[in-house]
């Protein structure tokens, strides 16, 4: 559940001191919104705001600062985004940003581009911040069931005491200005409310749901136990490090299937790195979406480590999958879950976790693509490319006439999955794979093992636009 907070419009004296001790008291993501700021305006405040606390804002206007402060979040108000190409906000997500935008109209998710990570919908209630500006929901609003797979989160006058009536109407998050901002020297405390207000909605909803036929004993419990934990743990060292030489409003080409990236990050565990080791390497690096997959160990176990990959990925505003264990997915709020070939089928799983949560799949031959397409899965994982040691129980060897075999039947066919290798790739691979038709690729010891990784991202990702 998504806590975000908006500045002021004007700039206001000693702010960027309480945006510091916000980040400190663990803040995920500020909207830096000054409509009326100059850009050495921005720069000044930007400069005041410790380096490792830079990777959680979202810049409202002067997106050219991005790269000069390592920020990855771009805010696109409702009549920026329409001056927007599919082909810019593709170029976006494909080097690094999470990008987000504002609408007035529930029916308006159903034309966002799937590009966007997160949209603002209200005002929700009566503004705080806004004389005059009153909400148009009505008092019984349920938000519904719609195609737009990012987070929608509600935004105007909520405070303290509606903040669980935006929870119950069904939104991802809230977004918070006036509550905060309207007495200043009261920001910290007042942030501290909302985020308890918002905790104990949370371990509700957890708690609901712990009559999830075949949850294990204790997974619920437990759950509670590491979201509390993870409240403590401020994550102030956290490095976001920005895709280098990339500007904001460089082209890039359109694609279909907009909302899985390219790129999918595997964690992976070896003698001298855990599972979160190298998911904090791949992020400093630049990676967006994060598998978590842990083999071989209880539901109970996985549930900690998940928590933490979390926390890890709300930090840098990265997309967290969950790979094998719907329940882990559902407790922690995951963005996704992925489902090997002996996994639970996809619509179960649907059933299991709704239907916001984007489900990838497994697949090795074209029967089990088939299979897939025919459960719905958002994503087909298609492997493996060659041998690999990061993967037990490992199926027959595709190599790229494989992939190309089963990328043009999927043509004939009239398909249009989002495919993604895995399987021992390196950057070097990535220009055939893409040229044989695969949407982008999944990568784990390329990443790892390099001597650079953030050289390594960028090489990547320049393969893969």
């Amino acid at each position: 559940m998504e806590l975000i907070v908006i500045t002021r419009p004007e700039m206001l004296p000693g702010e960027a001191a309480i945006i510091n001790q916000l980040f400190v008291h663990g803040l995920a993501r500020l909207q830096v919104r000054k409509p009326g700021a100059t850009e050495a305006e921005f720069r000044t405040l930007l400069e005041q705001i410790e380096p490792h606390f830079r990777g959680r804002i979202a810049l409202h206007q002067h997106h050219e600062l991005a790269n000069d402060f390592g920020i990855t979040g771009l805010h696109f108000t409702e009549a920026n985004r329409l001056a927007q190409s599919e082909g810019l906000l593709e170029a976006l997500k494909n080097n690094g940003f999470t990008i987000s935008t504002s609408t007035h109209d529930p029916e308006a998710l159903e034309r966002l581009s799937h590009h966007f990570d997160y949209a603002f919908l209200g005002p929700v209630f009566d503004s705080i911040s806004k004389e005059g500006y009153s909400s148009k929901f009505p008092g019984n609003f349920k938000l519904e069931n719609h195609s737009f797979p990012g987070k929608v989160i509600a935004l105007g006058g909520i405070h303290a005491e509606n903040l669980k009536s935006a929870i119950e109407m069904g939104f991802d998050g809230t977004a918070v200005l006036g509550s905060i901002w309207q007495n200043p020297d009261n920001a910290i405390a007042q942030f501290e409310q909302l985020r308890s207000l918002q905790k104990s909605s949370q371990q509700s909803s957890f708690q609901q749901s712990s009559c999830i036929p075949g949850l294990k004993p204790g997974a619920i419990d437990l759950a509670l136990k590491m979201h509390a934990f993870a409240e403590k743990q401020i994550n102030s060292k956290a490095k976001a490090v920005h895709c280098p030489g990339f500007q904001p409003g460089d082209p890039g080409k359109k694609d279909e299937a907009d909302f899985v990236d390219r790129l999918h990050f595997i964690s992976n565990e070896t003698g001298t790195m855990s599972h979160i080791d190298s998911i904090r390497l791949a992020l400093k690096a630049g990676c967006r979406w994060i598998q978590l997959r842990v083999k071989n160990r209880p539901e109970e176990e996985v549930l900690p480590i998940a928590w933490e990959a979390t926390r890890l990925c709300d930090g840098y505003g990265a997309r967290l999958i969950i790979n094998d264990f719907p329940r882990v997915a559902l407790a922690v709020q995951a963005f996704g879950l992925h489902l090997g070939l002996t996994d639970m089928p996809v619509p179960e799983a649907h059933a299991l976790v709704g239907g916001k949560m984007v489900i990838g799949g497994t697949a090795n031959t074209w029967e089990d693509i088939t299979r897939r397409i025919g459960e719905g899965a958002d994503y087909i994982g298609l492997g493996p490319f060659r041998f690999t040691n990061t993967k037990q129980n490992l199926s027959p060897i595709l190599g790229i006439g494989g992939y190309r075999t089963l990328v043009l039947k999927m043509q004939e066919a009239g398909h249009s999955t989002p495919i993604i290798a895995i399987g021992g790739i390196t950057p070097d691979d990535i220009g055939e794979l893409r040229e044989a038709g695969l949407h982008g690729v999944a990568m784990s010891g390329a990443l790892i093992g390099a001597a650079d990784p953030q050289k390594t991202f960028y090489q990547i990702q320049q393969a893969l636009c």
